[in-house]
């Protein structure tokens, strides 16, 4: 189905055109195939098949959001282990729990994630977890566009980089160019320095980038510090793993040296403040990592440290923590962090035709109700869709050139069944 979006404001990401206050945008197949001012006129519009056209008054048609960091089946623990610091938390609480899943757990539970983050404007997102092929199952059946990563973590991380080399020839050969995956080595201080270089060596064999944890806490500093008398960005740098695409999650604590590291390669980091944050983690220097060049993006983490995969108010979070941390209300303005969970976040998935609003871009898009209580009036609409939007009021999503949800309502989901297949199965785990 063609698609043709009329009359809305749109925010393009596109330097060149930046906010089309009345605007129309033209989807042919997958693409976006015209975005211009004022009103549609072409006059080929016959050669659109089955052309749905939507009325955009009151509405602002946006990039989809990018969570660059997440663990989606998580929201199985959604509010389990709460109190604790990082290290017992998951020693403790997650570990132990996560050692029962199955497969269903993991399916129901990525299920449940997707409608979240559909509902709340995401369409694509950048995953580490477990049962792989199951979220790939469910990305392609809920048309979300997804990142696969198997996570390679302590002693039997030979078996899993096997795992996840055999992952990355099912998404390469896959017809389904929605699913992708990269390698996603847990952390430096849980894989031996060993299995680092190995991972790494990998890594630049099949060119499909490394997704990994970085000097989360301060916990890891101390241990990689005792191990090593080193920093998580100096055993990275030395066992080869920044010599690919690297997506960096939280990179709280670091060093000058070190923030000169992700620079000269490039590392993309990804911000996830309301994780940092209720996990006491610390906060990370996101401004100055900005003002080096640095590509930031932003990520939810798991729903069981955030405890929602919200990016809407991980938007807001993020932009006013970092406010607070540099004493300076200038900081962090709402159209770059809108840019860090749209094209920043595309960037570093290695999306070059994603996370804008313009032609030949792919056609991933959000539509937000302007005319909701908390957006009107509209003087800023960087500001009010960073500051004053809480997710609900996204009521249309496309991916890929397809309606996900229309008005407020999935299409093709029965969101009914999955929440009460998904609230059995959590009352039968605990």
């Amino acid at each position: 189905m063609d698609i043709l979006i009329k009359d809305a404001m749109i925010i393009t990401m596109d330097e060149g055109r930046d906010v089309i206050d009345r605007g129309y945008i033209l989807i042919k197949d997958n693409l976006i195939k015209q975005v211009s001012y004022g009103e549609y006129i072409g006059e080929n519009i016959g050669e659109y098949k089955n052309l749905e056209v939507i009325n955009g008054k009151d509405y602002c048609v946006m990039p989809g959001l990018i969570n660059a960091h997440t663990h989606a089946a998580m929201t199985m623990l959604r509010g389990y282990g709460e109190g604790l610091p990082l290290m017992r938390w998951l020693k403790e609480k997650i570990w132990p729990m996560e050692s029962k899943f199955t497969a269903k757990h993991i399916k129901l539970g990525t299920e449940l994630a997707c409608l979240e983050m559909l509902s709340t404007g995401t369409t694509c997102f950048n995953d580490m977890y477990f049962y792989q092929e199951e979220v790939m199952e469910v990305a392609k059946e809920f048309n979300i566009r997804a990142v696969l990563g198997i996570p390679i973590i302590g002693e039997d991380w030979e078996h899993q980089l096997k795992e996840a080399l055999e992952l990355h020839k099912k998404t390469e050969s896959c017809k389904n160019t929605m699913v992708s995956s990269m390698l996603a080595p847990h952390s430096p201080y849980t894989l031996s320095k060993e299995a680092l270089k190995v991972i790494g060596e990998e890594g630049k064999k099949i060119d499909s980038g490394i997704h990994i944890h970085i000097a989360e806490t301060e916990d890891e500093v101390n241990i990689l510090k005792e191990q090593y008398n080193s920093t998580s960005c100096q055993v990275l740098l030395e066992s080869g793993i920044f010599e690919n695409r690297v997506v960096g999650a939280h990179c709280v604590h670091l060093t000058d040296e070190d923030i000169k590291i992700i620079k000269n390669n490039k590392v993309n980091v990804v911000y996830n403040p309301q994780s940092n944050m209720k996990l006491a983690s610390g906060i990370p220097r996101i401004v100055e990592m900005l003002n080096e060049g640095i590509n930031v993006c932003i990520g939810t983490d798991g729903a069981s440290s955030n405890n929602n995969l919200n990016m809407m108010e991980e938007m807001e979070t993020g932009a006013l923590l970092q406010k607070l941390w540099c004493r300076d209300p200038t900081k962090l303005d709402g159209k770059e962090i809108i840019k860090m969970a749209t094209l920043n976040g595309a960037k570093a998935l290695g999306f070059d035709k994603l996370g804008k609003i313009k032609e030949g871009y792919l056609a991933d898009l959000i539509m937000i109700n302007l005319n909701k209580p908390n957006l009107v009036p509209n003087y800023n609409v960087y500001s009010n869709i960073a500051f004053s939007a809480n997710g609900s009021e996204v009521e249309y999503v496309i991916v890929d050139g397809n309606i996900v949800m229309r008005k407020g309502e999935f299409l093709n989901i029965d969101k009914e069944k999955i929440i009460y297949d998904f609230k059995a199965l959590c009352k039968n785990l605990m």
